[in-house]
């Protein structure tokens, strides 16, 4: 099965770039020579890995790498260039791009092929956009003392309800952390602990409504991911669990082995549940904080 490759430069240069890519068996390249060609091609194409110029006729390699972090956050990318780094944002370059390549060196085109079959495999580029309050988030689910509330059985039960009513395979209750969302309940499913790379909740807690994937594999974002397709997702819809202080910091997920849709009605049971979680989590604190305050005060 081939791997398709996006690669980005002027004119007079991407062919031979394409060329360096086509070599390696696995891979086929996919040409544009403008920033705008290259958003085109994200939004039409599952592409695994972005190779990109620094100087194009319309922008630079720095907006096609933010052009995937908007796009398709998981998908590395690299800056292929003969630009030297110090004449580069390099403040931008840290943050958006994984690896840079100088193209004036003799065995670049060599070396191209083995960053870019590395970095497919084995990224360590942060795979998942962060919600612009992500350190408020964090606070806010950290000013929540999980570990002593008793909330297993109510979430428990309150997944196997959201199962029933909405006929999927798993439900399940997710706090999304740092760097992973732990599953606080999960009806179907054994699962504990998925990292944010890889939960389609990573992208579904930045939407303000409910977010359907009706088919898994027909979508970009999640089509290459083998993790999703190992557990046998198939289709998805998830609701934002939202502070009283507006911050997300969980949600409340139906999954299907199947491809589903869901209408404006459903989608709204699906957030009144999420709002029914939330609300158990605020009780369970609330009863937790009260029974600490005499104790408090008798100190």
């Amino acid at each position: 099965m081939s791997r398709t490759i996006l690669c980005v430069d002027n004119a007079d240069r991407v062919s031979s770039v394409a060329a360096a890519i086509d070599a390696e068996e696995t891979f086929e390249a996919v040409e544009a020579t403008t920033v705008e060609a290259a958003r085109t091609a994200l939004d039409e194409r599952a592409v695994v890995c972005v190779v990109t110029g620094y100087e194009l006729d319309d922008g630079n390699g720095l907006e096609i790498a933010r052009a995937i972090r908007e796009t398709a956050p998981q998908t590395p990318c690299v800056l292929f260039t003969d630009v030297s780094p110090g004449a580069i944002d390099t403040a931008s370059f840290e943050e958006v791009l994984l690896e840079y390549i100088n193209r004036d060196l003799p065995d670049a085109r060599d070396r191209l092929t083995y960053v870019v079959d590395d970095v497919i495999n084995h990224s360590a580029q942060v795979g998942f956009l962060k919600p612009d309050d992500e350190e408020e988030r964090l606070d806010a689910l950290a000013s929540y003392d999980i570990d002593e509330l008793p909330i297993e059985e109510s979430f428990d039960r309150l997944t196997d309800l959201i199962a029933s009513h909405f006929g999927t395979a798993i439900a399940f209750i997710g706090l999304v952390e740092a760097e992973a969302e732990d599953i606080v309940a999960c009806h179907g499913g054994d699962w504990d602990r998925l990292t944010r790379e890889d939960t389609i909740c990573t992208h579904s807690m930045l939407q303000e409504d409910v977010m359907v994937v009706e088919d898994i594999r027909e979508d970009k974002r999640f089509s290459e991911n083998p993790h999703l397709s190992n557990l046998g997702i198939r289709s998805y819809a998830g609701a934002n669990m939202t502070t009283p202080d507006g911050h997300v910091i969980g949600q409340v997920c139906v999954i299907d082995d199947v491809v589903r849709t869901y209408d404006a009605e459903e989608r709204r049971e699906l957030q009144q549940f999420a709002e029914t979680a939330m609300e158990v989590l605020e009780l369970r604190q609330s009863v937790l904080e009260s029974r600490a305050a005499p104790a408090e005060v008798g100190q």
